[in-house]
């Protein structure tokens, strides 16, 4: 599929959660990668997310490690929200839609 519209951005890390911003993503996908200088993890959910810490809750975020990325279809970069173990793990995107 060739995508007509491409955004692409960073994200600076925050140790509490944190709102993506607002860029249309449908109908397309958003490519989301952890910087490879990352010193700790980037952590994908919804407001309420978390870092993962060993015990079973409802908000754990999906873990990036340092160069990891993760590709999903989503409507709005913005129904996402980060947390990081440290304020300097940041978060690159690339949103392909049509």
């Amino acid at each position: 599929m060739a995508y007509r519209t491409i955004v692409s951005g960073e994200v600076a890390g925050a140790t509490s959660a944190k709102q993506l911003p607002d860029i249309d993503v449908a109908p397309g996908i958003v490519i989301l990668k952890a910087q490879r200088a990352n010193a700790g993890n980037v952590y994908l959910g919804v407001s309420t997310v978390t870092i993962v810490d060993g015990t079973q809750d409802l908000t754990s975020g999906l873990e990036l490690d340092a160069g990891e990325e993760v590709t999903l279809a989503i409507g709005n970069l913005n129904q996402l929200y980060i947390i990081c173990n440290n304020a300097g793990d940041d978060l690159t995107y690339l949103v392909m839609r049509n």
